[in-house]
């Protein structure tokens, strides 16, 4: 029976690079480093997640701000606030509250609106210059969706992980990734080893 990964699109990027077919009907051995791969997926995501400042991966996420740190337009009763996530992100829904003794509520829509830019998104409202908001975004990419740049990026951790593993990709070694020793060398690996960051350039957020 076929193997069948949570991630299609980046699997097959990941087997491409490291130039390996793909098993019609895989083995003990050829299921247990696809399993790997697809764990190692989710290392490498967790990992460029952490260094862009945001979901790659399709999420849905709440983003909570008090009013008093939105900017007003000059002699208006306008207020804008900078959503700082834009990968492939929309507002669900925007809920009001205003203090943190009341129960968040949804803010009227026709009081606020969501303005988009390349790389920049803004919840625009109007009327409120205190109290908290909480807005639910969706954001990221799924498989299907994700840019190339990412695919190619991801593939390169995974292939570095691969390359660096006990002789040449002893996955079995391997096989838990989240916990001691093994674990801690693949995060370190990612750390030092950091030429994968130039495909996520267009996804980084800079923090000042």
């Amino acid at each position: 029976m076929p193997y069948v990964s949570a991630y299609p699109r980046q699997f097959n990027s990941i087997l491409n690079f490291l130039n390996l077919e793909v098993s019609g009907d895989p083995s003990v051995e050829d299921t247990a480093l696809y399993s790997w791969i697809d764990a190692m997926i989710d290392v490498c995501y967790e990992e460029a997640e952490g260094y862009c400042g945001q979901p790659l991966r399709s999420t849905s996420v709440n983003y909570t701000f008090n009013a008093s740190k939105a900017r007003q337009a000059e002699d208006s009763n306008i207020y804008w606030k900078f959503v700082p996530y834009f990968a492939n992100t929309s507002l669900t829904s925007l809920q009001y509250r205003e203090n943190e003794f009341d129960t968040y509520a949804a803010f009227d829509v026709s009081n606020y609106t969501w303005s988009t830019e390349p790389a920049m998104h803004f919840i625009v409202y109007k009327n409120i210059s205190k109290g908290q908001f909480r807005a639910t975004l969706q954001t990221g990419y799924t498989d299907a969706q994700m840019p190339n740049t990412v695919l190619h990026g991801i593939a390169e951790m995974v292939a570095l992980l691969f390359r660096q593993s006990p002789h040449g990709g002893n996955w079995f070694g391997l096989n838990s990734i989240v916990s001691g020793g093994a674990g801690q060398t693949v995060s370190q690996s990612l750390k030092t080893d950091i030429g994968w960051h130039k495909y996520f350039a267009l996804h980084y957020i800079p923090t000042v």
